[in-house]
């Protein structure tokens, strides 16, 4: 499998506390299962249908780094707040990564050979995020790479409070 190692700086607005990893056939509203996924707000991520949503601790603009690489990435646990992993199935061809109030037009698109691919969500600042949620240096990085279909898994949790949801 070819695979061309990629790195985008984004920044997304995290309507509903969350972003999404998506295959772009997947059908899923975001909106309308978010206040109900106990996953995504316990874990701050969840996988189901060709979609992996991955929380974030504010409702704002936030910026994320994703990172297609060709095999899994080591992964040093800390410096990071929290860390996730959780898999995708992309059968287009084409990931999404958008916001959940954000259309597929405006979504950032990468172009991957069809397959299995593992998601690992990297967060930090959590610490830096004030009581209402308003401001904060929180930042999340987003790795994706040719995987196995396997079990979505909290690496590192974060134990802090976040802001009421």
């Amino acid at each position: 499998m070819d695979i061309d190692r990629t790195r985008r700086e984004l920044t997304i607005f995290a309507d509903y506390h969350s972003f999404e990893v998506r295959d772009s056939h997947a059908d899923y509203d975001l909106a309308a299962i978010n206040d109900t996924d106990a996953d995504l707000r316990r874990d701050l991520i969840s996988s189901r249908d060709g979609v992996v949503t991955v929380g974030t601790a504010r409702r704002r603009n936030v910026p994320v780094t994703v990172e297609i690489v060709p095999a899994a990435p080591d992964c040093d646990l800390t410096p990071w707040d929290h860390v996730t992993e959780a898999s995708v199935e992309i059968a287009s061809g084409q990931i999404l990564v958008l916001g959940g109030s954000d259309s597929r037009r405006s979504a950032h698109l990468f172009t991957v050979p069809v397959g299995i691919y593992r998601v690992r969500t990297r967060c930090e600042g959590f610490g830096s995020i004030s009581a209402n949620g308003a401001t904060g240096n929180d930042t999340y990085h987003v790795q994706i790479w040719p995987g196995s279909a396997r079990r979505t898994v909290v690496l590192k949790r974060f134990t802090g409070g976040l802001p009421t949801r």
